[in-house]
């Protein structure tokens, strides 16, 4: 009698997850203050701006992206997650290479550093 075929368990692996880092100081944040932070610490950076209601559908990279809001709302999509973060001036996330994301700005729009490394 044959043995039965063995099964092997598919490997896990963590789930990357964001990082969110809300705004904590008193002034409303200055792009370049917050640009010459980031290239300190190694980032390209580029500011980005998006009119109302205006965003990108979900999509993927192969390299880490920041999004940090110097102005307006922005909503990061999360699909994978089934969930939405909602970012107002200050407020920064760090999404780890691969992770599904899209954006939507806010009803007066939204502008924001955009960082990889």
């Amino acid at each position: 009698m044959k043995a039965p075929p063995r099964v092997l368990a598919f490997p896990e692996w963590p789930r990357p997850a964001p990082v969110v880092t809300l705004w904590e100081g008193r002034d409303r944040p200055d792009a370049e203050t917050l640009r010459a932070q980031l290239a300190a610490d190694g980032y390209q950076v580029v500011q980005w701006s998006s009119g109302p209601a205006e965003g990108f559908p979900p999509h993927v990279h192969i390299y880490p992206e920041l999004l940090w809001v110097v102005a307006g709302e922005l909503t990061v999509l999360l699909p994978a997650e089934d969930r939405m973060l909602d970012l107002a001036p200050g407020d920064r996330v760090e999404l780890p290479a691969g992770m599904v994301h899209g954006t939507m700005a806010g009803a007066d729009g939204a502008t924001y550093l955009l960082a990889t490394r």
